[in-house]
């Protein structure tokens, strides 16, 4: 059976982590709230309009587009441990990048950059010279080596989760999602698994064109650091700069793999 990587591991054991410790440290209410005196009704302020299918129109166009990422996210399983990710998608000619940087781990720490282009996967830690290439139409399951060419950034997934949604500007929003045990988070990294059992709060910022420039979401755990994670988009409609990697620096995957 091929071996996951290092890095991948960490990830996977910080996924663990949300998986265990996934619930929001609510107060109890009070059993005998405090009520208002009675006197004249106060006047309220309306109450802003639900703008879900706003933000899942939003999302949705980001999916279609061109666009890149970064991402920067905590490891809440490890009290110093970073997630920091860069990359792109072209959903039009199927092509994903993601160079991603574990720090502050220990023994966990790595770098793994990779590439796809169609069913063609490119993958190289910051050891090594070469390029791996994995054919992923000869796979049983893409997302066993971290991968999902319908939803590689995570963004259908989470747009699925929407909860509720109300704008907070022009340009801006907030909400809730339920996190499900799909590998998205990140959004933009997907490879922390998260099983949880709250809605999380979520914002999300746009340009003037409607282009989707920022999401921040959190998840409060139980004894451990709150998981925090921000990406932001640009490059928006433009070409991405990912390219294949050269004949004579890749070498094809074990055979394993495809077994």
């Amino acid at each position: 059976m091929p071996r996951r990587s290092p890095l991948l591991a960490a990830l996977i054991l910080a996924g663990a982590a949300l998986a265990t410790s996934g619930c929001l440290g609510l107060p109890e209410s009070d059993t005998e709230p405090v009520r208002p005196a009675a006197g004249p009704s106060a006047s309220r302020s309306p109450l802003p309009p639900p703008a879900k299918d706003d933000v899942v129109a939003l999302l949705t166009k980001l999916m279609g587009a061109q666009y890149t990422y970064h991402v920067e996210s905590n490891l809440p399983d490890e009290a110093t441990g970073k997630v920091n990710a860069s990359g792109g998608y072209d959903h039009a000619g199927q092509v994903f990048e993601e160079d991603v940087t574990i720090s502050g781990t220990g023994n966990s720490d790595g770098h793994l950059h990779r590439i796809v282009f169609g069913h063609d996967l490119y993958s190289r830690d910051k050891d090594s010279e070469r390029w791996v290439h994995l054919d992923l139409s000869r796979l049983k399951s893409q997302t066993l080596y971290g991968v999902n060419m319908d939803d590689p950034t995570g963004l259908a997934t989470f747009a699925k989760t929407v909860v509720s949604a109300t704008a907070t500007g022009p340009h801006a929003y907030k909400g809730l999602f339920a996190p499900t045990g799909d590998q998205f988070l990140p959004i933009g990294r997907p490879s922390v698994i998260a099983f949880y059992t709250k809605n999380a709060p979520f914002t999300l910022e746009t340009d003037d064109r409607g282009n989707v420039t920022s999401i921040h979401i959190e998840m409060e755990l139980t004894d451990k650091p709150t998981f925090v994670a921000t990406t932001t988009f640009a490059g928006h409609g433009q070409a991405l700069a990912a390219k294949r990697p050269a004949k004579n620096r890749t070498a094809e995957a074990d055979s394993l793999y495809y077994g």
